[in-house]
């Protein structure tokens, strides 16, 4: 991430005009082209007014530079041209890494930042390090980035005796402008450049932000002169095409399988300047295939994992896109109304249509993107806008029935298409802003496909605003929303017993399932309050509801319903730096929630902190407590259950990066006050920079934990429910590896490795003590007494079964929760940038599975097995090799 973002804490607050820095812009004159070759000889630069007096971030905020940096800004009817000179007096110790487009490693930089709108709100960075190694963002929300974005642009540096000197060329068709106001001289641009000294770790600014001073883009300089600016409407396109083979391993008797499988698609993505402010842009028959695999995980809760996003057409230009539902950071910052993941998903019908005893079976693995589009940019009125709309496939798997052996397909997905439209208005110089969001999803469900399951339609929507006061440093925010949801009956009553909710709860009065209903409706509002700058105190406060029926899950990432959270924090920092730190933060949080039955589901606080020496060295730590609350998901659908108090604690360390090698140690704990419930992870990292074209990372951890209430099952005996519980012992071991090396600033390799073994071991069954003919549990001091033994179960055939009314008879069935899960996911990356914006991809990827019912686990043994060293017990292999190759027009 470009380090203009690694301003932490800082947000908007707009300086007056009078005090802000200002430099002008040198036309250049026509026929005189500037060549960009980090020489500095052209003419326009010595008529040029410099930009000087750059002031420290760190370490020494608000003190002058430690040494001088000059920077120059050109323009002519093409382009914007920015020259830095960068003196040092110790040319032989300017930092100079080599490294993938983008990659923010250790090195020297020069930085510069364009508000061309002049909002005080989004602005474009572009930056270069002395082996001309290119990285660019979009900022958004003025501290805010998505480093996503990729422009199209030049930029060239050179080290001599009095520094380093980077040029940069920025085509104005990268940049959205009102080029109306330029021509009216009404608005300059908002600029700022940076300088990044990496053996001292100073960093330095040309318009001054401090860590004690809330916003970044808001407080960029001015850029004056940039008169008769033309409006361009550019038209860029980039077709691809991609050619792919796939090695698996036997499998006899497989119809559906293919030792070597090729694949062959085109496509192409397009980007249309409709104005100087609003751009189009479009992908058809999509693919990304040279994007980083997720990582591996065991899922025991009832939620969804969350993945982010990695695919660059989703991630790019996103901020307008952004609405949060939750807060913080962990899972519940996770939540949003719009979740990009869900396009080109998974197809959901694959558990239902395909028969589980089916031999063999061919299910796709995620749903065909046939084309998306977004328009984004703002009006000259000050709008910002953001529409998009895509479209997935239908989806079939095949299968052997099991049966009559014949092959049968099946459809798992319907064509459906996904969209959402985001307004924003801002006001006040960027201080205030109100908005609005509206997401709809429908699928096209035909009766044959036998998908009443699913929703048939989702909409949600709603408003969202916020204001800053007291001089920028404090701010208030808000948001509602209502969403709406249709369906078969069956789809609906799907999604009232869903884990979102779970309204089928016996001991929840305020819930209910209604069997004959086709739409859900529900709403959900937030409002926060903050104090962001001025003195050594911050503090935030949030308080975020959502009704039972609110659900944005076929468009959004939501893990709740029927909520009502409270958190806050305070925190006291010092940035200043001391004698002994060169900055230390102390602070503490607390939440507490409750259903809208009145049910405490949570009630908890921590005290956490940190610090940075002077010699770079870091630590931090802190301690936790969640006092005994109600769980309304452990039964998954079953009546709530009182559960003991938690504790956790944790703590790391990090080592001076400035260094060839270095790292960090992360370690956590926790443990229930009742019972053996406990866990602790160990997490180390250790980065290597064998040369200054090669990094090596390695980052291992290992994890074990007791889950002395790890929910398994539950059946249903003589209309009586049972809820089938265990004690989990579980152990993980994973490593991330990562390798790059880097030909050119244009050429690179890159290797990507992650292992990933994990084992439980479940023993100690029991079930949970019902009242009430089961619509609640017994009532009982300790939380054991919520329990009652179910015997000793006896297993065959990999499932358990039990006797649980005392007469005998195994009546209690349920699968062996034992597993030990063994996975191996790595990639292979070249890319090259044969010419601006042009990219050829080859791609190496293999990935290894295993899935036992066995729940022991050994480090030596596992990896011996997963990698093929065991021949009793094989292990299924897939290795793609892919090649990518785009060209990108501009018309």
């Amino acid at each position: 991430m470009l380090a203009f973002f690694a301003l932490v804490g800082a947000t908007l607050a707009a300086a007056p005009a009078d005090t802000l820095k200002s430099v002008s812009a040198a036309r250049i004159p026509s026929g005189q082209p500037l060549s960009v070759d980090g020489r500095l000889d052209e003419e326009v630069w010595s008529r040029a007014e410099p930009a000087r007096g750059f002031v420290q971030y760190a370490p020494d905020a608000g003190a002058a530079a430690s040494h001088r940096t000059e920077a120059f800004v050109a323009y002519d009817d093409q382009a914007v041209y920015v020259a830095v000179r960068a003196h040092d007096p110790r040319p032989d110790s300017i930092v100079g890494q080599l490294a993938r487009r983008d990659a923010d490693v250790f090195s020297d930089w020069i930085e510069v930042g364009f508000d061309s709108f002049h909002d005080r709100r989004t602005g474009y960075v572009f930056g270069v390090n002395p082996r001309g190694v290119k990285k660019d963002a979009f900022l958004f929300d003025d501290t805010g980035s998505d480093v996503g974005w990729n422009a199209v642009w030049d930029a060239a540096a050179r080290v001599d005796s009095a520094g380093w000197t980077a040029e940069f060329r920025i085509p104005l068709s990268q940049l959205r402008y009102s080029a109306r106001d330029l021509e009216a001289g009404g608005r300059m641009w908002g600029f700022e450049v940076k300088r990044t000294v990496a053996r001292t770790r100073e960093e330095s600014f040309w318009a001054p932000i401090l860590p004690n001073t809330p916003g970044v883009v808001s407080r960029f300089g001015q850029l004056r002169g940039l008169a008769g600016l033309p409006s361009p409407r550019s038209l860029e396109v980039q077709p691809y095409t991609v050619a792919q083979l796939t090695r698996a391993p036997e499998d006899p008797g497989n119809p559906f399988y293919r030792r070597s499988d090729p694949g062959a698609g085109v496509g192409a993505d397009l980007k249309y300047g409709i104005t100087s402010s609003l751009t189009l842009t479009a992908t058809i028959n999509p693919d990304f295939g040279q994007v980083e695999a997720d990582p591996s995980q065991v899922n025991l809760s009832a939620y969804e994992t969350f993945f982010p996003e990695q695919r660059p057409f989703f991630v790019e230009g996103s901020d307008i896109f952004r609405f949060g539902l939750g807060a913080g950071d962990g899972d519940f910052g996770s939540e949003a109304l719009f979740y990009s993941r869900r396009i080109g998903r998974a197809p959901q019908g694959a558990s239902d249509r395909v028969p589980g005893d089916a031999e063999f079976s061919d299910v796709p693995e995620a749903s065909s993107i046939l084309g998306a589009a977004k328009l984004t940019g703002r009006t000259r009125s000050g709008w910002s806008l953001g529409f998009m709309d895509a479209v997935t496939g239908r989806e079939e798997a095949r299968y052997l029935d099991p049966l009559s052996g014949e092959r049968l397909a099946a459809g798992v997905e319907p064509t459906t298409n996904y969209g959402v439209a985001r307004v924003i208005r801002s006001f006040q110089e960027g201080r205030s802003a109100v908005g609005g969001i509206v997401t709809t999803v429908h699928r096209d469900l035909d009766p044959a496909d036998g998908l009443g399951f699913l929703r048939s339609s989702a909409y949600a929507g709603g408003v969202d605003g916020r204001t800053r006061f007291g001089g920028g440093n404090y701010e208030v925010r808000g948001w509602a929303l209502g969403s709406s949801v249709h369906g078969d009956t069956l789809a609906l009553q799907r999604t009232q017993r869903a884990s979102t909710r779970y309204f089928q709860r016996p001991d929840a009065d305020h819930l209910g399932v209604d069997a004959s209903s086709t739409s859900m409706v529900g709403w959900a509002a937030s409002v926060e309050a903050m104090k962001l700058g001025g003195g050594n105190w911050r503090w935030a406060t949030v308080l975020n509801t959502r009704s039972p029926g609110f659900e944005t899950n076929d468009l959004g990432y939501q893990r709740d319903a029927d909520q009502t959270l409270w958190a806050g924090n305070l925190r006291y920092q010092q940035t200043q730096q001391g004698r002994t730190f060169r900055s230390w933060n102390l602070g503490g949080n607390a939440w507490a929630g409750a259903t809208y039955g009145g049910e405490k589901t949570s009630l908890g606080g921590n005290v956490n902190g940190s610090f940075r020496l002077l010699n770079f060295w870091g630590a931090n730590g802190g301690f936790g407590l969640e006092r005994p609350v109600v769980a309304t998901r452990a039964l998954r659908g079953g009546p709530s259950l009182l559960v003991p108090a938690t504790y956790n604690a944790w703590a790391g360390i990090s080592s001076d990066s400035r260094r060839r090698v270095y790292g960090y140690l992360d370690v956590s704990a926790g443990w229930d006050a009742e019972e053996d419930g406990r866990g602790w992870t160990v997490s180390p990292s250790v980065t290597w920079r064998a040369s200054s074209r090669t990094d090596l990372s390695l980052e291992p951890s290992y994890s074990r934990s007791v889950n002395s209430w790890q929910f398994v099952g539950s059946t249903s005996l003589d209309d009586a429910p049972h809820y089938v519980f265990s004690r989990l012992e579980q152990s993980t071991a994973a490593l991330t590896a990562r390798l790059s090396y880097t030909f050119t600033p244009n050429l690179s390799l890159q290797l990507y490795a992650q292992p990933f073994l994990s084992a439980g071991d479940a023993t100690r069954f029991r079930e949970v003590a019902l009242a009430d003919g089961g619509a609640r549990v017994v009532d009982a001091d300790r939380f054991g007494d919520r329990f009652r033994p179910l015997g000793a179960p006896a297993l065959a055939d990999d499932e358990y079964r039990a006797d649980a009314d005392g007469d005998g008879d195994a009546d209690v069935r349920f699968t062996n929760p034992d597993f030990n899960v063994k996975e191996f996911r790595s990639n292979a990356v070249l890319r090259w940038e044969y010419r601006p914006g042009s990219t050829l991809f080859v791609v190496w990827s293999q990935g290894r599975e295993d899935f036992a019912r066995d729940g022991r686990f050994g480090l030596v043994r596992d990896t011996r097995r997963l990698f093929g060293m065991d021949d009793a017990f094989p292990v299924r292999t897939t290795n793609v090799l892919l090649v990518k190759v785009n060209y990108w027009l501009s018309l």
